[in-house]
């Protein structure tokens, strides 16, 4: 498994750069009795360019290994983030998802064959906020399972809210498709929307699809209705990760807020006086 090894306490360690010895004593036990599930087998599919504060993936071996910027991802890994944390994961085909505070997403599916060409990129999300920006792939390719939505990325910038009840996606840039999708129902977002629907039905948003085509359209799916409508203003701000100090990220409302302070504190300075006259200009 590229940039994986066992540590000496059987653990799976995730990080790069170590090399994997396998005795040939096991290698011929393996091939001899075969039906054994190695954890080395997960495939990368991409890595972790930012992480802020615990974020834990759930690899092969079933226990909970901590995520640091530069480890690798991989497929069937479920990654789980604190209540006070953030990642920001760039998959193999170039999409950047960022995982907000307090969210599961799991890899679902990847099959890249290259830029523009057919696959599949599945990802399914069960609590907590995301923002996903497709990659290089097909747009066919591109699907997010939630509680209740299907959602198919047509060269997009989405974010996404998902509570065990609801889901609100907010089109930032380009198009997406929104469908209803039961519990444990992993079709595509091209099978639901062939569903037969009354005209009654679909007029109140009882079944089948939305499309998000302008920004700022938000879809919000319950377990049985479908709604489109203009995002509220800063709704579903928290996945956002922007490139902020220098050596490192920064939240972006954290940014925003260093940003405004700054300003609050340059106005203070410049129309300060004193009881001798103006305060003397502070050189940079």
């Amino acid at each position: 498994m590229p940039g994986a090894n066992f540590g000496t306490a059987g653990g799976l360690n995730r990080h790069s750069g170590s090399k994997l010895h396998i005795s040939p004593i096991v290698v011929a036990s393996i091939l001899l009795f075969g039906g054994v599930e190695l954890a080395w087998s997960d495939e990368q599919i991409g890595g972790a360019h930012t992480v802020i504060n615990h974020v834990e993936g759930n690899l092969a071996t079933g226990n909970q290994v901590p995520v640091v910027q530069g480890d690798n991802v991989f497929l069937n890994e479920a990654v789980r983030s604190g209540a006070d944390s953030k990642a920001n994961l760039v998959l193999n085909d170039n999409s950047n998802v960022t995982v907000g505070p307090g969210s599961t997403i799991k890899l679902d599916d990847f099959v890249y064959s290259g830029p523009k060409q057919p696959g599949t990129i599945a990802l399914n999300m069960t609590k907590g906020t995301l923002r996903f920006i497709t990659g290089d792939a097909n747009k066919r390719a591109y699907t997010i399972w939630t509680t209740t939505a299907a959602i198919g990325v047509r060269g997009t910038i989405l974010r996404i809210q998902v509570t065990p009840t609801e889901t609100k996606v907010i089109n930032e840039e380009g198009t997406a498709i929104v469908c209803l999708r039961q519990k444990n129902e992993y079709v595509s977002v091209e099978e639901l929307r062939k569903r037969r629907c009354s005209k009654e039905q679909r007029k109140k948003g009882l079944c089948g699809c939305e499309e998000l085509l302008v920004p700022n359209q938000q879809a919000t799916v319950s377990q049985s209705q479908i709604a489109v409508t203009e995002a509220p203003v800063g709704a579903i701000s928290e996945p956002i990760i922007a490139e902020g100090f220098a050596g490192g990220f920064i939240a972006a409302p954290l940014a925003a807020a260093a940003v405004v302070g700054a300003a609050v504190a340059v106005g203070s300075l410049a129309g300060a006086t004193t009881s001798n006259g103006p305060t003397p200009s502070v050189s940079p």
